[in-house]
C-alpha cells in the first residue's frame, strides 16, 4: 500500500508541482480541514494534519486512512487556474481524469486508470484559487464520495 502511495504521489507530482507560498491570501493547508470534517467524512479517529512540504500543503491519517490537501500556487509564470487547465487536458497514460459536478466552479477527480485502491484525488477551481483534495485507503467509489465530501467542506474556505 505504501508504494501505490509513492507512486501516486510521484503522478500526481507530474501533473502539479508542489511551491512554496507566495500569495498572503493563500490559506495554510492544514487550516483549511478539522478533525472533525475528516473524520465524519471517512469514518476514521483523524489525527492532527501536518504540512507535507509547503505551508500550502497538508497530510491526516489515522485508522489506514490518509487525507492530503494541497493548495495550488502561481509556479514557472502559471496562475493556479492555468496550472488546472493544463492538467483537465494533460493525457498521462494510465492516469483517469473525470469531471464532476458539486465542488467549486469547475471540478475533476484524479485517479490511476483500472486500480481500485490506489487513491483518488479532486482537483477543484474555485474562483482564482485551485485545490485538491486526495484520499488512500478506500475502495475507488467510495474514495471519490469521501474526496467529494472533504472538497466541499474546503471549497467554503475559499
Amino acid at each position: 500500500m505504501r508504494s501505490i502511495a509513492v507512486i501516486a504521489a510521484s503522478a500526481l507530482s507530474f501533473v502539479f508541482a508542489i511551491s512554496s507560498l507566495s500569495a498572503a491570501a493563500t490559506p495554510v493547508g492544514c487550516s483549511v480541514l478539522t478533525q472533525a470534517q475528516l473524520g465524519a467524512a471517512t469514518g476514521a479517529t483523524i489525527g492532527a494534519g501536518s504540512p507535507i512540504s509547503a505551508p500550502t500543503s497538508c497530510q491526516w491519517s489515522g485508522q489506514g486512512k490518509i487525507v492530503t490537501l494541497t493548495i495550488r500556487v502561481p509556479l514557472a509564470g502559471k496562475s493556479p487556474v492555468d496550472q488546472f487547465n493544463d492538467a483537465r487536458k494533460k493525457a498521462v497514460p494510465g492516469i483517469a481524469v473525470e469531471p464532476v459536478s458539486g465542488v467549486g466552479d469547475d471540478a475533476f477527480y484524479v485517479y490511476f486508470a483500472g486500480q481500485n485502491r490506489a487513491g483518488c484525488g479532486l482537483v477543484v477551481k474555485k474562483g482564482t484559487s485551485v485545490f485538491e483534495v486526495r484520499v488512500y485507503g478506500f475502495e475507488l467509489a467510495q474514495g471519490k464520495t469521501v474526496s467529494k465530501v472533504l472538497a466541499q467542506e474546503a471549497a467554503a474556505k475559499f
